[in-house]
């Protein structure tokens, strides 16, 4: 995760400049913690994504972390990347096919069952 957050506080740094990096330096590496930890969250959450209780709680988690990313985003005054925001709607669409899947799935056994 080192390396994760020292890739995410280079391009942090390049993005808001030296001189804000120097009077917001501290927020800087927060924000990059935050950005990695939210990929290692996303990495769990697509391991999980049959464990729904666990699922909801990685969610949960990640939820949180991202409005302390958008709120650092805000205090350093710097736009907030849509890749997050991407992240979010592909996840959402997924979900969405999967549980029109299930829904199939389970109509087709009906019809089975209504046959037999």
């Amino acid at each position: 995760m080192r390396e994760l957050v020292e890739i995410y506080e280079t391009r942090l740094r390049e993005r808001v400049g030296e001189g804000e990096y120097e009077r917001h330096e501290e927020l800087v590496r927060l924000l990059a913690r935050n950005l990695a930890l939210e990929d290692i969250l996303w990495e769990e959450i697509l391991l999980n994504i049959k464990d729904i209780d666990a699922r909801n709680e990685l969610l949960k988690q990640r939820n949180q972390i991202i409005k302390d990313i958008h709120t650092e985003f805000r205090a350093l005054k710097i736009e907030i990347p849509t890749l997050v925001e991407k992240k979010t709607e592909d996840f959402m669409s997924f979900l969405g096919e999967l549980n029109d899947s299930d829904k199939e799935r389970d109509e087709e056994s009906k019809d089975d069952i209504d046959r037999a």
